[in-house]
């Protein structure tokens, strides 16, 4: 059977702290930057360090969020800071554009690309094709139902996630 990992939002240091301290295996983070929620109160890169040091302590991982919708123009900084997650030791990223992980790849291939939930995928053969393309983990769509999941399961090697709801 396959681990399965306890993943857990933190808006700030203390609630990141906090997950970690209480049995999450990971906890992911909204950095400043190219963050969906980046008018939140989002995690510096210092703060990242921070976050990152302590899970290394318990043993944990740190993901980042780096999952806005791009547009040309967006992409100005983007190398150096996948390059900063990168040696900071961010193990993964969670993003939504596929010429993200592409670049990330090339840039900085320590980072695993974790596919958001953003993509809406629901079902083996995205999962297949996103694997292919240099998915490390797929978000599945918050829509697909348990019986959904494991036929899911069955027919992909990549890791998957789901949301808990309630």
């Amino acid at each position: 059977m396959n681990k399965i990992e306890l993943l857990a939002p933190a808006k700030d240091l203390k609630k990141a702290y906090t997950a970690i301290r209480y049995g999450a295996d990971a906890v992911y983070v909204g950095g400043k930057k190219y963050s969906l929620r980046s008018r939140a109160s989002n995690f510096s890169l210092e703060d990242i360090k921070k976050a990152v040091e302590f899970a290394r302590e318990y043993h944990k991982k740190v993901y980042v969020t780096v999952n806005m919708v791009f547009h040309d123009e967006d992409l100005f900084g983007i190398v150096e800071y996948l390059k900063d997650l990168e040696a900071i030791g961010v193990s993964a990223i969670i993003i939504e554009s596929l010429g993200l992980m592409h670049i990330a790849k090339k840039y900085a291939p320590k980072l695993e690309c974790h596919i958001s939930t953003q993509l809406s995928v629901t079902n083996s053969e995205a999962v297949k094709e996103l694997a292919f393309l240099g998915a490390d983990r797929v978000v599945l769509a918050r829509e697909v139902a348990m019986k959904e999941i494991e036929v899911i399961a069955k027919r992909v090697k990549v890791p998957l996630e789901v949301f808990i709801h309630g």
